[in-house]
């Protein structure tokens, strides 16, 4: 489908090559403000506004004749060479790893995506690991983009599988979204797109979830107080004992670190007309905020001396026992990294803006406070106040992630 096909011509071939199924369910004719809220399509029938068909792809070299970016977009007279390539294949050291294996999601994506020449040696890993597989497909003869009803494409596990559209006509009306959150391929014969909101197109990595705040210290335990003296006629016979000292409160724990924000996919877009004003964004995921550190717990209060008789004097007061210390704030968590967006088209007069950027990082958590120190207990003596706790350091902010691109008929813009 890297070549914009009709949609007829579309469902004959995957129906005669791939054993297409499931689109029999899917309405002809879509409009997202018919639908409350977000329109979501997703390889998840669970939670997928319309139910999604599915295709099967025996191999990778399928995928990309399929729905890839085209090696003769690259080269001299083409794009320049810009995915991030795994590390030198090596059999042995792959050969237990899962197909969800970072250096084989490199590859993926740089082979379906980029100039699949430039990873060919991990053709056929990449097809023993994650081969075949079932593409979700939505398929029609229109579909309608409404204002406050974005279309949101994602996949199940946010391992980036391919969802494909396939329209003859799509119509986005002036504020209306679509929101990719996986890889991709946009087909259509034309796509008209009224201006509105300034991000047409959106190409976004999810959010990394915040850091949970450390957990508090406990408050140390106050001392026991002193016996009193014991006299006999004209004297003290036993004095009087000092309280306990309290003991002293524990230290904070430190907050969670935030997480990485996703890092955004590819979305390749094929069009035989566009028209109108688009503007392409894509964004990585913002980082998650470090949790705050826990306060550290108070000191136990001294215990009081024993008391006085006629003949013993008091006790001495037991000493506070110090504060803990606060814990340290966890750190942002790093932005995610944008993905790419290639947009074709064979004619029309569009007016194509992008926008490209790398997610923010998350804010560092608050160090926690340093607990009170116990009070001195009361005495012939009095004892000593605890330490107050140290304030802890606050957590350091996430990185922001690396900008994406946005190609159109293979130039950068």
């Amino acid at each position: 489908m890297s070549d914009p096909k009709s949609v007829v011509t579309i469902v004959a071939e995957l129906n005669r090559l791939h054993h297409l199924t499931g689109l029999d369910a899917q309405p002809s004719a879509l409009k997202t403000s018919d639908f409350e809220g977000a329109v979501r399509f997703s390889n998840d029938p669970a939670v997928s506004s319309v139910p999604p068909a599915f295709f099967t792809v025996n191999t990778i070299q399928e995928l990309k004749a399929l729905g890839g970016v085209p090696d003769s977009q690259y080269g001299t007279t083409g794009m320049e060479d810009h995915h991030p390539l795994p590390d030198q294949f090596n059999a042995q050291r792959l050969a237990q790893v899962t197909g969800n294996h970072a250096d084989l999601c490199k590859a993926f994506r740089a082979y379906i995506f980029g100039n699949s020449q430039r990873v060919s040696d991990y053709q056929d890993i990449l097809n023993a690991k994650r081969f075949p597989i079932h593409v979700a497909i939505f398929a029609g003869d229109n579909i309608t983009v409404s204002p406050g009803h974005p279309l949101i494409v994602e996949d199940k596990d946010g391992h980036g599988s391919p969802v494909v559209l396939a329209y003859d006509t799509i119509t986005v009306e002036p504020g209306g979204q679509i929101i990719y959150r996986t890889n991709g391929t946009v087909n259509a014969q034309n796509m008209i797109v009224h201006a509105g909101d300034p991000n047409t197109i959106i190409n976004q990595g999810g959010n990394g979830g915040n850091g949970g705040s450390g957990n508090n210290g406990t408050n140390g335990g106050s001392g026991g107080n002193g016996s009193s003296g014991k006299d006999n006629k004209n004297s003290c016979a036993t004095s009087a004992t000092s309280g306990g000292s309290g003991s002293q409160g524990t230290d904070g724990v430190q907050g969670a670190n935030g997480e990485k924000g996703g890092d955004a996919n590819d979305v390749y877009i094929a069009v035989v007309e566009l028209s109108g004003k688009v503007t392409a964004t894509t964004t990585g995921g913002n980082g998650g905020d470090g949790g705050n550190g826990g306060n550290g717990g108070y000191g136990g209060n001294g215990g009081n001396g024993g008391s006085s008789t006629s003949e013993c004097g008091a006790g001495d007061g037991g000493n506070g026992g110090n504060g803990g210390n606060g814990g340290n704030g966890g750190n942002g968590g790093k932005g995610g990294n944008g993905g790419n967006v290639y947009i074709t088209y064979k004619s029309g007069n569009p007016s194509i803006n992008a926008a490209a950027v790398g997610g923010k990082g998350g804010s560092g958590g608050k160090g926690g406070v340093g607990g009170a120190g116990g009070t001195g207990g009361t005495g012939s003596k009095k004892g000593s106040n605890g330490t107050v706790g140290k304030q802890s350091t606050a957590g350091q902010a996430g990185s922001a992630g690396v900008p994406g691109k946005v190609f159109v008929n293979g130039s950068q813009v």
